[in-house]
């Protein structure tokens, strides 16, 4: 590889874009714990790539299923594509209950896995904010997906996750996104003057229920916009158009999923796609990158991982196994103070 490439990628990967997005995904994700929302069970790198090990979603992402699993039918029928809203809502009020804002939610963010039940992914672009900050300014997401107040530039809050819900609610059923056609090709500038001006057409298949909480979340006004508020999601929950969803029932995973992938399936356009991850090889890294790597290497963090831990009880067998379920002597760190000094074995 050119050198002048290489230390270019090393600098990206280091202490810019590469890295830090690795970095924010790996931070939010330790901090998230719901079912809605792929879990990180371990974090660590080899010399060539950074590695995030999470929930195992072998049912493919939403825009496959939407586009290739029937090409003369695509989209979803609506009790579908409700079901699947309904999960990203929980989920997305979930981060921000945690003041995270996503920014970045599109079908092929959203994976599902082998039971039939879809979590967000793809944390790499959310932003969590400051203790007494309500809104931040910064270009980021999807063309087509990204709000109005966003693309002007204008300081925004969790509003701008309800709009790239309503996209992608819309797109689930009509297999296309609100602001242009399917196949279409449209420079950037036009799609930013349609999202901030132009009128939404919904398709004749289209309930007025499903007309109506596209409306609401696809409004360009933020304050009428649907969304997050006063710390919940409750605005949207009580929509007519997810009348069918239980959400204590959707909360608890027991609710029966409209779609459950073949498990001899894989769901992908090719076998190579389900490799590929976001990774950078062949580049040296130098001494300058140990901090940001010590950070970013913390092994096993994640909430769910701990709790699992617990509740199956191999935390209880391998650490409270002494007199009445106390910790054993020799797993005191009083104990392992007071053996003597060995010249055939070291203590850390």
């Amino acid at each position: 590889m050119d050198r002048a490439i290489t230390e270019r990628i090393r600098e990206l990967f280091s202490v810019g874009l590469l890295g830090k997005g690795a970095m924010v995904e790996k931070r939010i994700l330790a901090r998230v714990h719901s079912r809605f929302i792929v879990s990180l069970a371990y974090a660590f790198q080899t010399k060539d790539e950074l590695c995030l090990v999470m929930t195992i979603m072998n049912g493919g992402d939403l825009k496959y299923h939407i586009y290739l699993v029937d090409e003369n039918n695509p989209g979803f029928e609506e009790p579908r594509a409700c079901f699947y809203a309904a999960q990203i809502i929980q989920g997305m009020e979930h981060l921000h209950q945690k003041r995270i804002i996503y920014r970045d939610l599109k079908p092929e963010n959203v994976l599902l896995d082998n039971e039939g039940n879809v979590r967000i992914s793809d944390l790499g672009l959310a932003v969590e904010l400051k203790e007494n900050q309500t809104k931040i300014k910064g270009y980021a997401g999807t063309p087509g997906f990204m709000a109005p107040e966003l693309l002007k530039g204008e300081k925004y809050d969790t509003s701008v996750d309800y709009f790239t819900l309503g996209v992608t609610l819309f797109e689930f059923m009509a297999a296309k996104n609100p602001f242009r056609e399917r196949g279409e090709k449209v420079e950037k500038e036009e799609l930013k003057e349609r999202i901030m001006t132009g009128t939404v057409v919904y398709p004749e298949t289209f309930s007025e229920n499903a007309k109506s909480i596209c409306s609401a979340l696809l409004e360009k006004q933020v304050d009428q916009r649907l969304g997050f508020k006063n710390g919940t999601c409750d605005e949207i929950r009580t929509h007519p158009f997810f009348s069918a969803i239980h959400w204590r029932r959707l909360d608890a995973g027991i609710l029966s999923p409209p779609f459950v992938p073949d498990s001899k399936v894989v769901y992908a356009k090719d076998l190579d796609d389900v490799g590929e991850f976001s990774s950078v090889k062949g580049v040296g890294l130098d001494d300058p990158d140990r901090v940001f790597f010590d950070e970013f290497s913390s092994g096993n963090i994640s909430i769910p991982w701990q709790e699992e831990m617990i509740e199956t009880g191999i935390y209880g067998e391998l650490n409270m196994w002494g007199p009445a379920g106390t910790i054993p002597n020799d797993l005191r760190r009083e104990s392992i103070l007071e053996q003597p000094k060995s010249t055939t074995c070291c203590l850390a």
